[in-house]
């Protein structure tokens, strides 16, 4: 199978999703344009327009949006990415005289992985 043909699939398997987001978008302008013209009949008043969602830059931003997911290397049972990641020292004087001269250890994520305990990945956020 060339590559020609694994990317038609791929698009070809995000058509559908694509095409049902284009379509719950079409509905929610309509029902936006439905409720701006009972507003205006009902009495002109001040204010804007409702925005559009169905746009072409929409439609890109989604089908962009499907495509990222589509080729995403991770698949659901396959095997876990494995990037690289930096060590920090436990003690943080230590780790900040290794930054200093530049030596900070790298090493790749599975490394800190155990067998039969689960890898819990904190990115930093306190809220």
């Amino acid at each position: 199978m060339g590559l020609l043909s694994v990317d038609l699939l791929i698009k070809l398997q995000i058509l559908p999703g694509f095409f049902s987001n284009c379509l719950f978008l079409a509905v929610y302008d309509s029902v936006a344009l439905l409720k701006q013209a009972i507003t205006w009949l009902s009495g002109p008043r001040a204010g804007g327009g409702v925005p559009r969602m169905l746009t072409v830059e929409g439609m890109q931003t989604v089908w962009r949006s499907f495509l990222l997911d589509a080729c995403k290397p991770v698949r659901l049972g396959g095997q876990a990415p494995n990037p690289r990641v930096v060590r920090l020292s436990e003690q943080r004087g230590e780790a900040e005289q290794l930054q200093r001269v530049g030596a900070l250890a790298e090493c790749h994520l599975l490394d800190f992985a155990n067998p039969g305990r689960p890898l819990v990945v904190n990115f930093g956020s306190a809220t």
